[in-house]
């Protein structure tokens, strides 16, 4: 019976992207009749419109269906004009990051610029930063859409996923969980820190981000299995 579905179950083929050299990779899947080089530039498909990637290697989805974490998908192998074009693209995405950065510096903003996307077939930008309150930016909105000679779109998030977006190493020695195989945030308290007996010094149980580590969530002894019930 599982077997039958295995085989009526389509293939999903699904690779790791660099989209931006400067942030970590994201999991995409690949179309129909798209033959896949690990270190051949693709166009790919995302919310925010065609971008240019280079393959990083193949992902293996043995813990979870990950085609839910897909970011976009592989359209099709890029051409010397795409290239070129996607290559420009980043120059300038980083460009108005650095612009972005200085410029809520001198206003005294508090932001913090993570990433700009400027898309491959839009004529538009999308700007990500992080901030705790909420930020007044329409007079730097203009600026910046003069800077880019576009459409402009800042999107603000927070403190988690600046972590998610910007990428790093946990205290593991390994990539950022958040930055690899979470599809979405979980609820972490302090007692699943002390149901596993660990340290409750701050530092020891921070990530990137400031707040508890995401990893107390995922080891945290089932609920009937604590000392005493999560509130």
């Amino acid at each position: 019976m599982s077997s039958a579905l295995a085989t009526d179950r389509p293939e999903l083929r699904l690779v790791r992207v660099s989209l931006n050299p400067d942030l970590p990779g994201c999991v995409c899947t690949v179309d129909e009749g798209v033959e896949v080089e690990v270190g051949g530039w693709y166009v790919v498909a995302t919310a925010e419109g065609e971008r240019l990637g280079r393959v990083a290697r193949f992902e293996l989805p043995v813990l979870r269906p990950f085609g839910e974490r897909a970011v976009g998908s592989l359209r099709r192998r890029a051409s010397r004009e795409e290239i070129e074009r996607g290559r420009e693209m980043a120059f300038r995405e980083r460009e108005l990051v650095e612009f972005l950065r200085r410029r809520s510096r001198e206003l005294n903003l508090p932001m913090r610029p993570i990433a700009a996307v400027f898309p491959l077939d839009r004529n538009e930008a999308y700007v990500s930063f992080a901030a705790e309150e909420r930020i007044d930016f329409r007079e730097l909105l203009k600026e910046l859409g003069r800077r880019a000679h576009r459409r402009v779109e800042l999107r603000q998030v927070g403190v988690r996923d600046q972590a998610r977006l910007s990428g790093g190493w946990g205290p593991c020695g390994r990539t950022l969980c958040c930055a690899t195989f979470m599809t979405r945030f979980s609820s972490v308290t302090i007692r699943m820190a002390k149901a596993q007996n660990l340290s409750l010094n701050p530092t020891r149980i921070s990530g990137m981000c400031g707040r508890l580590m995401c990893c107390l969530a995922h080891e945290a002894p089932p609920l009937g299995q604590r000392g005493d019930r999560d509130g």
